[in-house]
């Protein structure tokens, strides 16, 4: 058995579909107890009481939208704590079409979530370094 075996609590970013959804409901499965990550209050809900149901020994719903830095920032404190065991890192998007046309305000938003997030998530605690412009 290792460490991510042994039930404690994971973040889960982008929970509210596809992969980050799937990873929620077998971290569940197995007894962990989940802090779910996305943008769609409604989605996270419906996640959150199937992980329940599922048997996750409990559940924090965060909306949240990792290409804010006020989002981020508190996501980032969250992730801080000391009952985090697991995290997840899945929220991510893309620019949706060729990259010579994709309006740079997407793009930029497609760093601040696929990158600046990714970073501030997995680095360890520096909580002020994501807050308003982003990184420092």
């Amino acid at each position: 058995m290792t460490s991510h075996d042994a039930p404690g609590t994971a973040i889960v970013t982008g929970a509210s579909s596809g992969i980050g959804w799937e990873y929620a409901t077998r971290l569940a499965a197995r007894g962990w107890g989940l802090v779910l990550v996305a943008r769609r209050a409604e989605r996270l809900d419906v996640l959150a009481e199937e992980a329940l149901n599922k048997g996750a020994a409990a559940v924090e719903a965060l909306v949240a939208d990792l290409g804010s830095p006020d989002d981020l920032a508190h996501v980032v404190e969250r992730a801080s704590g000391a009952d985090v065991d697991l995290m997840v890192n899945n929220a991510g998007i893309n620019g949706y079409g060729p990259f010579a046309e994709v309006d740079p305000a997407l793009l930029t938003r497609v760093v601040n979530v696929n990158v600046v997030a990714l970073t501030a998530l997995t680095r360890p605690p520096c909580r002020a370094c994501w807050r308003g412009a982003g990184a420092r």
